[in-house]
């Protein structure tokens, strides 16, 4: 779909962004994701660090299409107060607009995320820096007192249309998933096919590390299960904001992969910032 964009739409363009980022006019499952990256990284983090700051980094600079260009401009931009740089520059980008990183983009990590299991194992897989990062930001944020011990309630809206789905069915989303405290940050912007109330028990609030803090964006990690509470949809009587509207509540985490990339190693906890030379 193309769009010509003025002075006038920039603030309408800058509402949508989110509901962009989570959207893209398919069809899709909607189930656990068996063939998605899942890993939490739990037991192994000093050890994948050390993985993606000797190989890892330097691999996806030389051969990811993009990634050098993005990674430096999020190390360059990105919030440096509270988390670590690497962590932060994660958050900032992956919540930057697709234009702004048109080879490499949430649009891309999203679609390697849901799909590419085998690669990540074998080690093909192109987004091992902002996978692992980006997995690391969003559990050091909610470790943070003021999300530590609660639960959240997000709302999140797509052009999908998902399938196989049923009442009390657990479900994962496949990868990284946008959702936003405010619905109505969202209730008026691109895509009306599906649209999630979300209870998540592991998606933390970005607050001031997203490119655009105004979203209050809730990011919820692919290794979280959830429950299919509630299907509801659109008629002449309710007027729903969404043709369906699914209700989840969080069941817990799976984690498939278990750090199948560090099994083998030992080694020390790193905490310089990985930069470009």
């Amino acid at each position: 779909m193309k769009m010509t964009i003025s002075v006038a739409t920039v603030l309408f363009l800058m509402t949508i962004s989110l509901s962009v980022r989570k959207s893209s006019g398919q069809a899709l499952p909607l189930d656990m994701a068996e063939n998605s990256v899942d890993d939490s990284f739990e037991g192994c983090k000093a050890d994948m660090y050390k993985l993606v700051a000797s190989k890892y980094t330097e691999q996806e600079i030389n051969h990811t299409p993009g990634f050098s260009a993005a990674w430096q401009n999020a190390l360059n931009n990105c919030n440096k107060v509270g988390l670590n740089v690497n962590q932060s520059a994660a958050i900032y980008m992956y919540t930057q607009a697709k234009s702004k990183n048109p080879d490499c983009s949430y649009k891309e990590f999203n679609n390697a995320c849901r799909k590419e299991k085998a690669a990540y194992t074998s080690g093909d897989f192109k987004f091992y820096t902002l996978y692992f990062f980006l997995t690391e930001a969003v559990q050091q944020l909610k470790r943070q007192f003021s999300q530590r011990f609660f639960c959240v309630t997000s709302y999140r809206k797509t052009n999908i249309t998902f399938t196989n789905v049923s009442l009390n069915q657990k479900i994962r989303f496949g990868s990284f998933a946008s959702s936003s405290l405010n619905k109505t940050t969202i209730v008026n912007s691109f895509g009306e096919e599906s649209c999630f109330k979300i209870k998540t028990c592991y998606g933390a609030k970005l607050k001031k590390y997203s490119a655009l803090p105004h979203e209050q964006e809730v990011l919820i990690p692919p290794y979280e299960v959830f429950r299919i509470t509630a299907i509801e949809k659109r008629d002449e009587k309710n007027k729903l904001w969404c043709k369906v509207v699914y209700e989840l509540k969080s069941a817990g985490k799976r984690s498939d992969l278990k750090c199948i990339k560090t099994k083998k190693l030992q080694g020390g906890i790193f905490t310089n910032s990985i930069t470009l030379n």
